[in-house]
């Protein structure tokens, strides 16, 4: 049985509260007392319950950590510089997942809020920001990572410049009949901001977007629908630029089952650089996020908010950018 705070006390002949505020730091404790605490704590292998620290505490160590979808790999390494700098900062990340859902997210936030998480960076839905807006009314710091939101601190990527970048290559790599896939969520703002960027590069080269493909979804079996869209387009587009690199890898396999060759017959550049894009089964071309440093910069924007307690607080706005990196399936 785990040690707990009255074991301690017990041992010592003192109450649980003094052991209790020996251990948290309180400054009123007997520089004697505390180390006997500290000292008979080691002794016993005394872990901390820190849920139960955060539940009767004014103060918290948690800190809440929400994105849209814990299957998509894009999350990964922006999550993990979230947990290596909170886990160095003595705290824990209590980590989320909307799916996409307003209602969803919001109970996720109620949760937090429950629980007086420290912080919270969030990726959220965008269609409502009512509860957010209530949280920070509350004194919680909410920074927005992936996303641009004039109202909170936000770490994002340039993304007219994704579209610029993906546009001014396929152009200069020759190809005709250029498309974009995407996913038509009217709250996904990233994805239309590529969309400006790539219409933007291709009239600048005297060129026209050939098709827009939007399947409902960022996830593979969007992509799929994509290249049914693809193969059932009399007038093939050369090129495809996906806004994100799930829905290229669904429109690859779905096209190359047909047997329809890449780049051969159709190139292929996504977005995002996710994990496993280099080794898919066509190497996947693709726009890179710095997404470790996304979420470095959210996580050190939030402890600064912490640390500081900035109240009122002017939102600070990152933007980070963007780079083509080749692979076999676009040169």
């Amino acid at each position: 049985m785990s040690t707990t705070i009255k074991k301690i006390a017990s041992e010592l002949g003192i109450s649980p509260s003094t052991v209790s505020r020996a251990l948290s730091g309180y400054p009123y404790v007997a520089k004697t007392t505390r180390e006997k605490v500290f000292t008979k704590a080691d002794e016993l292998t005394y872990s901390p319950n820190l849920w139960a620290q955060n539940l009767v505490g004014s103060t918290t160590n948690i800190i809440g950590c929400v994105v849209l979808e814990l299957a998509n790999p894009f999350f990964v390494p922006m999550v993990r510089a979230i947990e290596d700098i909170t886990n160095q900062q003595g705290y824990i990340t209590f980590i989320g997942e909307s799916r996409r859902d307003l209602e969803m997210e919001k109970q996720v936030i109620e949760r937090l809020r429950r629980i007086r998480a420290s912080g919270v960076i969030i990726t959220p839905v965008l269609s409502d920001l009512c509860h957010l807006e209530s949280l920070e009314s509350e004194g919680v710091p909410v920074v927005v990572a992936g996303r641009e939101v004039d109202r909170f601190d936000s770490v994002n990527v340039n993304n007219i410049m994704s579209g610029m970048i993906a546009g001014k290559h396929l152009a200069e790599s020759g190809f005709m009949r250029i498309a974009y896939i995407q996913s038509g969520d009217p709250f996904n703002y990233p994805e239309k901001d590529r969309q400006t960027g790539l219409k933007n590069a291709l009239v600048e080269s005297g060129k026209e977007l050939a098709a827009i493909y939007t399947v409902g979804n960022n996830r593979i079996t969007g992509g799929e629908k994509a290249g049914e869209m693809w193969l059932e387009d009399i007038n093939h587009p050369d090129a495809v630029f996906c806004s994100n690199d799930l829905l290229a890898m669904g429109f690859v396999q779905s096209i190359v089952r047909r047997g329809i060759q890449i780049p051969g017959d159709v190139a292929v550049l996504g977005h995002d650089d996710i994990p496993f894009s280099d080794t898919f089964i066509i190497p996947l071309s693709t726009i890179a996020l710095p997404k470790s440093e996304l979420g470095e910069k959210a996580v050190n924007l939030l402890m600064k908010r912490i640390v500081h307690n900035e109240y009122p607080h002017e939102p600070k706005m990152i933007t980070l950018e963007p780079e083509l990196v080749l692979r076999k399936s676009c040169f």
